[in-house]
């Protein structure tokens, strides 16, 4: 097949919610950012626990309704949907909130830390007939798209080892160094334990090895994966080590690279599997670069609210649950407690 990025969803054809934002630091500022510049919602409310933060960033982004607490927000009649990018262990307690009050929710990656209570939000909003969708970014880029439509053609054949990085120096960051603040295999760690799920699925087999600091968090995983179809996955995750953010999966008759950083806009490249290769190659030079990437989830979001749906067709419930176990059984093979 021809390497080309199938056509994303146009912002201009879905509803514009007017979302209300539960936490306001800095990846909630990139995201409001990011839709403010790409798509039709509507950024609209906004609360915050921090003394005068809600009032610094409704200024910033021009946002209509700043209000006094996330009770407030989830309950005003012009919240139709509600971003939660509060810290990972409230996660949580806000999405329950939300729920309570009848919003559909976007939340964070990963959704939780227990995949308990993941499979608790989810059945609510299920219930409720509310979609509830893990900020996964990463699935709605125009090269994820491409990666299942290479997959699904069957033209490489099955997947047989993939490897993939996420290992940035990222000591400088307090949150990620503190207990309910995220930790390396659940925030960092996340990416490359994705890409992998995209691939190849869900392991039967997790072999991990790594650092932990003095106070628990895990600082570096060095992870084998294991599959029932034989196929295998080495993920690398360091906060305190940088190496290149790439990904790639060998199969049976060629090589998919996701060039870096793989989980932003960047391209794909298809090889044979000859030393000296032959290579097709596509590259996203759209005007959505970075992290402005998070707002194809955000045109999507409205898109599958309109359609009624409860979880994301690219990236189910059940996908989000298996990924949070895995990054789970990851630090308690480590012996870390990131929460």
């Amino acid at each position: 097949m021809d390497l080309k990025f199938p056509a994303v969803t146009n912002p201009e054809a879905v509803p514009s919610l007017r979302w209300g934002i539960v936490g306001p630091g800095g990846i909630a500022k990139v995201f409001m950012a990011a839709v403010q510049k790409h798509t039709k919602q509507q950024i609209h409310a906004v609360a915050s626990r921090t003394d005068g933060l809600a009032q610094s960033v409704g200024g910033e982004f021009h946002i209509p309704l700043v209000l006094n607490s996330y009770e407030e927000l989830v309950a005003h009649p012009e919240v139709d949907a509600v971003y939660i990018a509060s810290h990972m262990k409230d996660h949580f307690e806000h999405a329950m909130l939300a729920l309570g009050a009848n919003k559909h929710v976007l939340i964070e990656k990963p959704i939780t830390y227990q995949p308990a209570e993941a499979r608790e939000i989810f059945a609510t909003a299920k219930s409720k007939g509310l979609l509830a969708m893990e900020a996964m970014w990463t699935r709605y880029l125009p090269q994820s798209y491409l990666i299942r439509e290479l997959i699904a053609s069957g033209e490489l054949g099955s997947p047989e080892l993939l490897t993939a990085s996420f290992a940035t120096d990222n000591r400088a960051i307090p949150r990620l160094w503190q207990k309910g603040g995220g930790g390396i295999a659940f925030d960092m760690g996340i990416y490359p334990i994705a890409i992998a799920q995209q691939f190849l699925g869900n392991p039967i087999k997790i072999t991990a090895r790594g650092q932990v600091t003095e106070t628990g968090m895990d600082a570096e995983s060095h992870v084998l994966l294991e599959y029932a179809s034989g196929a295998r996955a080495n993920l690398v995750m360091s906060g305190i080590a940088s190496l290149p953010i790439t990904a790639s999966c060998s199969f049976e008759k060629g090589l998919v690279l996701i060039d870096e950083p793989f989980l932003a806009p960047s391209g794909i490249r298809v090889r044979d599997k000859e030393f000296y290769f032959s290579e097709r190659a596509i590259k996203d030079n759209s005007s959505i670069q970075g992290h402005e990437g998070l707002s194809y989830q955000a045109t999507e979001f409205a898109r599958y609210v309109a359609e009624g749906r409860t979880e994301s067709p690219v990236h189910t419930h059940e996908d989000t649950v298996a990924n949070i176990e895995v990054a789970l059984e990851i630090t308690t093979q480590l012996g870390a407690s990131p929460f």
